[in-house]
């Protein structure tokens, strides 16, 4: 074929094939941001939305909402920085409601660099943000998440103070967040959800979040999926009324696992203190390696409880415990003690935990950095699941040849490194 008739039959094709463009939005108001949201919601392409620096008064749920079955469409949202950009909701309104309806699979929804402040939610969930898809890929990152709540006045508890997100069959991305003072029945900081998808978060801090029930600073659920848990830090989070004051996980099948991250000062007025893991069938795995466990609180299972056996039938699921740091309390051979309390033990797996001070720099003030005599460095399992390259500021996650316990990885003062890592 002739290069000219070549052309021209790729012109055909391309223009009658469907083709999607994208539309970028720059908005400076609540106005505009509506109006962005609107056209975007309906005009079948991926857009992006730029919200400029500043502080935004929401005075009225700003709403995206799908309905045409098209198989849906990327969103993305943008702050100039969690500092720079913030949608403050006055303690009065849910701040941001995307919900994408049960026909349009597919699409990503992401939301990034703002700063969500004083939601208010009502017998809904999301207090911050509400996000829901049947099988899209949700990703919510370098935001700051302080004050905002999700509270039942009539009917069912609601969940996700400062995010509430589910995605049945996609996956959901919880990265490089701050969460503090949230609060909700369930899931102070994050309530995330999933039918078979993956569900990953990693590298936040959530501080001084609470939940009435369970998962002080997140519940996260998944029925066959993944849950993956990494360099995370929860400090003086609290499930008042129940159970997980750090982390409240629930596996009907799949796996969880819970790798280098910081457990201090949570509290639950039941069970995990923590973290409290509740496992279904036989089949669903529980990993829990290289993580400090300290000085958190709970009726049952200070540092760590777990459910087992949820369906009661005297098999019990696997349990794995490896190279993590707890408070003192802990006997690792029974697995039932007053920080560690696993309920059937038949496939309950361990070696080479340790109780001892992390000696962290200041945990009064939110460093949890530990110090150069710290226990936990050098002792946590290179082979660990799931083990991130990097610690939670992005310093190498393995110096010296292996790797420490925890959300941090003791690093020597070495001003190049820092340099090349753009710290």
């Amino acid at each position: 074929m002739k290069p000219r008739l070549l052309f021209l039959a790729f012109f055909v094709v391309f223009f009658t094939t469907n083709v999607v463009f994208g539309k970028t939005f720059n908005v400076k108001t609540p106005v505009q941001f509506q109006s962005a949201l609107t056209e975007a919601q309906s005009n079948e392409e991926d857009d992006t939305i730029n919200v400029a620096a500043g502080t935004y008064n929401i005075t009225s749920t700003l709403t995206y909402s799908t309905n045409n079955g098209d198989n849906g469409h990327k969103l993305t949202i943008q702050g100039a920085g969690a500092d720079q950009t913030v949608l403050n909701g006055g303690g009065s309104v849910q701040i941001l409601y995307i919900y994408t309806h049960g026909d349009d699979y597919g699409g990503d929804i992401t939301i990034k660099g703002m700063g969500f402040r004083n939601g208010n939610c009502f017998d809904c969930f999301g207090g911050g943000v509400y996000v829901y898809g049947v099988s899209i890929n949700i990703t919510i990152k370098d935001c700051t998440f302080s004050k905002n709540s999700a509270r039942k006045i009539h009917g069912l508890p609601v969940s996700g103070g400062g995010v509430s997100a589910c995605s049945s069959h996609g996956t959901i991305t919880i990265a490089n967040n701050t969460f503090l003072g949230n609060s909700a029945d369930n899931g102070g900081g994050v309530d995330a959800d999933s039918v078979s998808g993956t569900i990953t978060i990693t590298n936040n801090k959530f501080s001084g979040n609470s939940a009435n029930y369970s998962g002080g600073g997140i519940d996260v659920n998944s029925d066959s999926g993944t849950i993956t848990i990494t360099n995370n830090t929860f400090s003086e989070n609290s499930a008042d009324d129940s159970c997980g004051g750090g982390v409240e996980v629930y596996a009907e099948s799949g796996r969880i696992t819970i790798t280098n991250n910081t457990f201090s000062g949570n509290s639950a007025n039941y069970y995990g203190g923590g973290v409290r893991g509740y496992l279904w069938y036989d089949s669903a795995t529980l990993n829990v390696y290289n993580n400090i466990f300290f000085n958190n609180t709970a009726n049952a299972g200070d540092d760590l409880y777990v459910n087992s056996d949820g369906d009661e039938n005297n098999i019990g699921s696997t349990v794995n415990l490896y190279n993590n740091d707890f408070s003192g309390n802990a006997n690792f051979n029974t697995g039932q003690s007053e920080d560690l309390y696993i309920s059937y033990t038949e496939k309950y797996h361990h070696a080479n935990n340790i109780q001892k001070d992390p000696q962290f720099v200041d945990p009064v003030n939110g460093d949890f950095h530990i110090k150069p005599t710290s226990p936990c460095i050098d002792k946590g399992n290179n082979s660990a699941p799931e083990l991130p390259s990097t610690d939670f500021e992005r310093d190498p996650r393995i110096i010296g040849g292996t790797v420490d316990i925890g959300a941090d990885e003791f690093i020597k003062s070495m001003p190049w490194l820092h340099l090349l890592l753009g710290d």
